[in-house]
């Protein structure tokens, strides 16, 4: 792959969720970049997939984000064998569970918090504790946080918890150098959101999929969809130097759907 001059050739980053969707974009715009990365998935055939595009020197680990021990054993074994971390890209996340407030379950809410906050935390926890200054965390939270929607209570209440967890951990990792934060996509096309446009069977419907992209599109200045190379191009400067003096952000990835002041 051709390489860029974003100051990342030869650094280590590590990418959560980078079998599909915005995880592996960022995973290949890392490699592209010149870093060495390491490409992580529950879906180990997927993150395999993912390495060999980045190319050489690029890794693949079948590891689950919600178990804390495993997330922090990944983190050291990649700390003592490239003998440094830079980048920590906590990108997995997932539609776990649909329903309103009201009807949540406590099981619902559990594995909501367990994918969309709880991984991030220990994936944040234990890069923190192997990074030097200079490192940076980026985490991917949601546009679903600037609204209500009314059916994704397990999903959107723990990706408001992210903005927070890059708040709080920018300002407490920012004597040591360590920058820290968030992306916050809008509607991006991906597996996770093309789950609108499928049959009972799981076949994408082309013609659903077209009437989902117009109504989403309607709203955004944009008027489209955007790309999970987009939303990548994003994750890769924050954790570059030419994003030196940024820290405890969130950047909106949206086509300009939401326009906070």
């Amino acid at each position: 792959m051709a390489k860029d001059d974003s100051g990342l050739s030869g650094r280590v980053a590590v990418v959560t969720g980078a079998g599909s969707g915005i995880g592996r974009a960022s995973a290949l715009a890392f490699a592209d970049a010149g870093a060495t990365v390491v490409c992580l998935d529950r879906d180990g055939p997927a993150a395999v997939a993912t390495a060999e595009e980045a190319g050489e020197g690029a890794i693949a680990a079948c590891l689950d984000v919600t178990d804390r021990t495993a997330v922090r054993r990944l983190v050291e074994a990649v700390r003592y064998e490239h003998g440094r971390l830079d980048v920590y890209a906590n990108i997995a996340g997932a539609i776990t569970d649909r329903g309103p407030v009201g009807s949540v379950t406590e099981e619902e809410l559990d594995r909501g918090l367990a994918v969309n906050l709880k991984s991030l935390v220990f994936g944040c926890q234990a890069a923190a504790a192997a990074m030097t200054a200079g490192g940076a965390i980026v985490n991917v939270g949601s546009g679903t946080v600037d609204g209500a929607v009314a059916d994704l209570a397990a999903y959107s209440i723990p990706k408001a918890g992210v903005l927070q967890l890059t708040r709080s951990l920018a300002a407490e990792l920012g004597p040591a150098g360590i920058r820290v934060n968030a992306v916050s996509p809008g509607y991006i096309r991906t597996a996770m959101t093309e789950a609108h446009a499928r049959d009972a069977d799981g076949r994408l419907v082309e013609e659903k999929l077209r009437q989902v992209d117009e109504g989403q599109s309607e709203r955004i200045p944009l008027r489209r969809p955007g790309s999970a190379a987009e939303v990548a191009a994003v994750v890769r400067f924050l954790a570059s130097p030419a994003a030196s003096y940024v820290t405890g952000q969130i950047i909106r990835v949206n086509g300009g759907s939401v326009m906070p002041l």
